[in-house]
């Protein structure tokens, strides 16, 4: 039977969507078959097409594309099948067709572990397979998939720690059992390539399920960790190590503390280079993290003692014509630098060990150089300027071991007279902002030192005083006075050498290289010295200061505020944001894309004294209402109707403030304020919060302090531009009486705004006008104003009273 036209025309389509689908071409495939599709709905031919076609739509063709590459295809049909795999959901045939076709590759291509980890890490199907196979020895499939790469290997360590896998805790357990076995069987083995990788799944396992693990840290198993910690080490598998290494000792608590103390006997007692090396590094990294045990064992008799006497043997041997161990000084080098973080240690380092030191600081290598003026700085060595010198100096020559400089300086920096000289040295200054950013492994070391060099004296109070009086009499003494080197000016000269050095770019890109809580509050603490002299104010804003603070506070708030440390971070930051919003231009700072609604925002909390801290500081209360005053001067309202809506209540509490400066700050923000209807229905609205807001601004005109009596006169001057609030005033008691003393009083200013007030009274319209014209001849004002006008000099004082008086005639 031969077939009809349409047949045809389909059988042609449907042939010609197969040519484009083997060729790629999607979408070319996808219209023939629609066109086939409206010929005839029902062929099963076009229905077959149509479902293959969008199950490769949805796959991205990535099996293919798989087939192809691992066959001998290009490298970007790699790259489309990984794209693919990032990009779609593999059914579940395809991810387990996918899985087999990467465990039994036919070529050893480049982008197998890509491909291997990514799919593991995006498919279920593959991990329930992959989680099937603990079911026996995995050895085999371990070791292949370390030799694959670190995705495949870091993905299928994960297998045991994904609950979704497993029916049975036991099961899960065990299977994590497995991985930690293997891969402390493969550190073993020192000829290892790529050891950090087995480390880092260790690591991982002591951190994230060590229960599960804990009858396996035994000594060997400590032993081959604390090996690692070697200083000849590579740094990634050591920092693994010192990660595996403090886990490992939270979960044994004593019993590890005690393993820690055989191995460095053990090894101690062996008197070899290499065995020293090993201990010394060990008790290096494990000084930070458990200090009285470690300092214990420091302080064991003889250790400290036969030190630097073990040492220098090995410096006579190498006058013997042996091979001297620089690596051994340098391990030596690193256990004092970490031992002083115990005070009985370094007492014992200065007496044992300083002589040995001394020579070391003065040898040309830079290395020992570096370490040895380091631990010098650390003991606090007499010679602080000497040792301080030779440290200046390694930072200025561009040595490699310029960390062990820096944080060396980052100790003198204690002292006033080592701060000055850093100051003085403007090449030192320009090398330590370069390096702040050059180079991230002595960021903290930079910012400990400019944070030392830009930190105040703490303000005492006179009870504070009072203390330290009575515990020098206590103690039969004088009070020990303070350095005049830290006094303010010094400060400032210090601060403003910093930011001619260009230290607030280096601060802003510092921040984007670090998450660091203990860096950004150093970058946080050194603005907020830098932006306490106003004059620098302007060049801190240009620079970045504004937006990096904000950004400080964005990025605190999406963590744990909850932390002390946290918490000083983010207050510290807006009291830095106050300070350089006091003078400064908010309209030259504020754009759409930094609005100054985020400013306001961070500055609010500041009007809350902080609960925190030992005593009531007011500094940051007051800087605060400074900056929010500037901000509310601002054309655009948003700034002034987000302070109203959100702090009025808080700024009510501050006008009551028994600190004149504070007072007289919260006043003169509500006087910034009237300038938004918001702010005027606070006082005006006929509420009675209004009507005491209202009685509480009328007092204030009548207070000592001139500047606070001018701003609540500015408050009322702008506040009975609005009916509502004239009839506010008229229906106060004694309030037209507290306007017309603001026009006798002695200050020119206030009398201005006295006048003010009065003649937006007597021109308010209808019933209130004449209201207020009543009030003011009933209470005879007439010979008070015309007195008031005979001392004023301003013509516009003049002008003001004369139509004020023409009213009540």
């Amino acid at each position: 039977m031969s077939s009809t036209p349409a047949e045809a025309r389909v059988s042609e389509l449907v042939s010609k969507s197969q040519q484009h689908a083997n060729a790629g071409e999607l979408q070319k495939a996808f219209e023939a078959l629609k066109e086939a599709s409206h010929l005839e709905p029902e062929n099963a031919q076009v229905k077959d097409g149509l479902l293959s076609l969008q199950k490769r739509e949805a796959t991205g063709d990535f099996l293919n594309l798989l087939q192809s590459y691992l066959g001998s295809g290009p490298e970007s049909e790699g790259q489309k099948a990984l794209q693919a795999l990032r990009q779609k959901n593999l059914p579940r045939d395809e991810a387990e067709q996918a899985l087999s076709l990467l465990l039994h590759p036919s070529r050893n291509a480049d982008l197998l572990d890509s491909l291997t980890g990514t799919l593991i890490y995006r498919s279920t199907d593959a991990k329930k397979v992959l989680a099937t196979k603990f079911k026996n020895p995995i050895t085999t499939l371990f070791d292949q998939l370390y030799e694959r790469g670190p995705e495949s290997l870091k993905a299928f360590a994960a297998l045991p720690f994904d609950d979704s896998l497993w029916s049975s805790n036991d099961d899960q357990a065990r299977a994590q059992r497995d991985i930690f076995r293997l891969c402390m069987a493969e550190l073993i083995d020192v000829d290892i390539d790529y050891p950090e990788r087995f480390m880092q799944i260790v690591a991982r396992q002591l951190a994230v399920a060590p229960d599960n693990v804990n009858t396996l840290l035994d000594a060997d198993t400590f032993e081959i960790i604390l090996n690692c910690l070697d200083i000849r080490a590579r740094p990634a598998l050591r920092q693994q190590a010192m990660l595996a290494t403090s886990k490992a000792l939270e979960v044994t608590k004593e019993k590890g503390e005690k393993i820690f103390g055989q191995y460095l006997a053990t090894k101690v007692g062996k008197q070899t280079n290499d065995d020293l090396i090993m201990a010394f590094s060990a008790a290096a990294a494990i000084f930070p993290m458990i200090p009285a045990v470690a300092a214990q064992m420091f302080m064991t008799d003889g250790f400290v003692q036969q030190l630097v006497p073990n040492l220098e043997k090995n410096s006579e041997a190498a006058s013997q014509g042996q091979r001297k161990s620089r690596t051994l000084e340098q391990a030596a080098l690193e256990l004092l630098s970490a031992a002083c973080v115990d005070k009985n240690c370094r007492e014992a380092i200065d007496r044992y060990c300083s002589p040995w030191l001394r020579d070391l600081s003065e040898e040309r290598e830079g290395t020992h150089k570096a370490l040895s003026a380091l631990v010098l700085a650390k003991i606090n060595s007499a010679s602080q300027d000497e040792v301080t010198q030779k440290l200046a100096d390694l930072v200025l020559v561009n040595e490699p071991n310029k960390d062990q400089a820096i944080e060396g300086l980052a100790y003198t920096t204690l002292q006033p007279k080592v701060k000055e000289d850093i100051a003085a040295n403007t090449n030192l200054l320009k090398r330590l902002v370069v390096a702040l950013t050059d180079r991230p492994s002595s960021a903290f070391g930079c910012l400990t030192i400019f944070s030392n060099l830009t930190t105040y004296r703490p303000a005492k109070t006179a009870e504070q005083k009072k203390i330290e009086q009575l515990k020098a009499y206590a103690n039969q003494s004088k009070p020990e006075p303070d350095d005049p080197l830290d006094n303010d000016s010094y400060v400032t000269a210090r601060a403003r050498k910093l930011l001619d050095a260009d230290i607030v770019p280096a601060l802003v890109a510092s921040c984007k290289q670090t998450s660091s809580p203990s860096n950004i509050a150093m970058v946080v603490r050194t603005l907020l010295s830098l932006s306490r002299e106003q004059k620098h104010s302007s060049k801190m804003v240009q620079q970045g200061s504004v937006k990096l603070l904000l950004q400080i506070r964005e990025r605190i708030a999406k963590t744990d505020k909850s932390t002390p440390e946290a918490s000083t971070i983010e207050r510290n930051a807006s009291h830095a944001l106050a300070r350089l919003l006091i003078s400064v231009n908010p309209s030259h700072v504020f754009t759409a894309n930094l609005p100054a609604s985020s400013a306001v925002s961070a500055l609010l909390p500041l009007l809350h004294y902080d609960t925190d801290s030992e005593q009531r500081e007011l500094l940051p209360t007051f800087e605060s209402l400074l900056a929010l005053t500037n901000l509310a001067s601002m054309e655009d309202p948003t700034a002034r109707d987000l302070m109203i809506r959100l702090s009025f209540d808080r700024l009510e509490d501050l006008l009551f403030s028994s600190n004149i400066l504070v007072q007289r700050a919260s006043v003169e923000l509500v006087c910034n304020l009237m300038a938004s209807p918001s702010g005027i229905a606070k006082l005006a609205d006929g509420s009675k919060d209004a009507n005491r807001r209202l009685h509480v601004l009328l007092a204030l005109t009548d207070v000592e302090d001139l500047a606070t009596r001018r701003a609540a006169g500015g408050a009322l001057a702008m506040l009975t531009e609005w009916d509502s609030a004239v009839e506010a005033v008229l229906n106060k008691d004694k309030g037209m009486q507290r306007l017309v003393d603001m026009c006798a009083d002695e200050s020119e200013e206030l009398r201005h705004r006295g006048f003010v007030c009065l003649v937006n009274v007597v021109n308010a319209p209808g019933e209130i006008g004449e209201r207020g014209i009543r009030a003011l001849k009933e209470a005879k004002a007439g010979e008070v104003l015309k007195d008031a006008l005979r001392q004023s000099k301003s013509q516009e004082v003049l002008s003001l009273g004369v139509e004020v008086l023409k009213k009540l005639q």
